[in-house]
């Protein structure tokens, strides 16, 4: 009888070694995912963000103090138009920087604790499982939060890149008269 009871014993402990070594091979997979995250996060993120509100607001500024005409252009209009919600972008997308810099932080955090615990048997170990799928929908939150932010600085840049010269020469043409 006793042969019985330790050979379940020694079968029980055999699987949940088996499913321990899955779920610390989740928690890994969910680690490496954060962190090339957090590695195209760094290689994107526009760094100064207070520069270009500052150059932004003053090319616009120096266009609408020395801007006159009897005419109305509506090329230019629409230029200045785009420009003014591109420099509007720049808050959206420093908020969006902070939080996905704070989720990705906060996440690999979460993910190392869960990592130890599993590891050393801390805590409601049928709970594991619950806990690495509350894991993962916190790491598809992160992914669409990235999406999210290289799409608007996407377009932040492609709008800086077309009109931010040429505003700034055509602002500077007025300095220089």
């Amino acid at each position: 009888m006793r042969k019985y009871i330790f050979l379940i014993l020694l079968i029980s402990l055999s699987c949940s070694d088996l499913d321990k070594e899955k779920q610390v091979e989740n928690v890994l997979k969910l680690t490496k995912e954060v962190t090339a995250i957090n590695q195209e996060f760094e290689k994107l993120k526009i760094d100064s963000i207070p520069a270009l509100k500052l150059s932004t607001y003053e090319v616009e500024r120096r266009i609408k103090q020395n801007y006159f005409s009897d005419t109305i252009n509506l090329e230019f209009g629409q230029k200045m138009d785009d420009y003014k919600r591109m420099r509007r972008m720049l808050g959206p997308i420093g908020k969006e920087e902070f939080r996905l810099h704070q989720s990705i932080n906060e996440e690999l955090s979460q993910l190392k604790k869960l990592h130890s615990d599993i590891s050393n048997g801390y805590g409601k170990r049928e709970s594991y499982d619950e806990y690495i799928q509350f894991e993962k929908n916190k790491v598809s939150q992160i992914n669409v939060l990235f999406g999210e932010y290289v799409k608007l600085r996407a377009q932040f840049l492609e709008i800086y890149d077309r009109l931010h010269k040429e505003l700034l020469e055509y602002g500077r043409d007025w300095i220089s008269q």
